[in-house]
């Protein structure tokens, strides 16, 4: 024996785990019709505690919301939650469900993940990460590339990438928040695109569609669409409560 770490022998690089990573999390709930049917007051009271719920300041989570209701037949509404752990996710959600208007709400979806850097282009940051206010409208979908593609040479996948990416500087008006989700749910990736402009985001998507990388996609299903809501009270409001 050369007394060598085995991973030395066989050429593999050490983990790349990031340090101090931002967890997010996309809950997406569809409102149960019996709720509509509640007495007034009942119906009052379940949104009262919703929306105070909501309003709660919480030093270990940012919640944006979102308004999906007449756009997706089974996602009424969803958050966007970013948080440095894991646990404050768990809470709100909890908290939400204890209300009134909890017992009557669905999961349609959740998709967690993280941030860490790019392997194709490290610079880059997620528009929330970067400070940018967030847009009218989020398209958000999980991806996932097929097993084929992380087998590729590393130089191969960059190649197509920036390809991918130069046609995606096209439309500075989409803003892009990629976060990584291996291990953490169902899908490699968890992509929530931002823009005032949904056309230009179906253009992009469509542009897209015509790339090198496309061809490893094994699914970018569902998408979801919302629109962002500036409070509970905004979001209970566009809901028809």
């Amino acid at each position: 024996m050369s007394g060598q770490p085995l991973q030395a022998e066989k050429g593999l690089t050490p983990p790349a785990i990031p340090e101090n990573p931002t967890f997010v999390d996309f809950p997406c709930f569809s409102v149960d019709p019996a709720f509509r049917r509640l007495p007034a007051a009942e119906q009052k009271e379940g949104i009262r505690g919703f929306v105070e719920t909501l309003a709660q300041s919480r030093k270990d989570l940012q919640v944006r919301s979102y308004l999906g209701i007449g756009l997706r037949h089974d996602t009424d509404f969803f958050f966007w939650a970013i948080a440095k752990d894991l646990a404050p996710f768990q809470d709100f959600a909890a908290d939400l469900m204890r209300t009134r208007l909890g017992h009557y709400l669905k999961s349609s979806y959740n998709f967690l993940a993280m941030t860490r850097p790019s392997q194709y282009n490290p610079g880059h940051l997620p528009a929330f990460e970067a400070g940018e206010a967030p847009r009218k409208y989020l398209f958000l979908y999980p991806f996932v590339k097929s097993r084929e593609w992380y087998l590729l040479p590393f130089e191969e996948r960059r190649r197509m990438m920036r390809g991918h990416m130069s046609t995606g500087e096209l439309y500075p008006m989409v803003r892009l928040n990629t976060t990584y989700s291996f291990g953490l749910g169902d899908q490699d990736f968890v992509l929530a695109f931002e823009t005032d402009q949904p056309a230009a985001f179906e253009d992009l998507v469509q542009r897209l569609r015509e790339s090198e990388a496309s061809r490893y996609t094994v699914r970018d299903t569902p998408f979801i669409l919302g629109q962002r809501c500036a409070d509970g009270e905004a979001l209970i409001k566009g809901l028809g409560l």
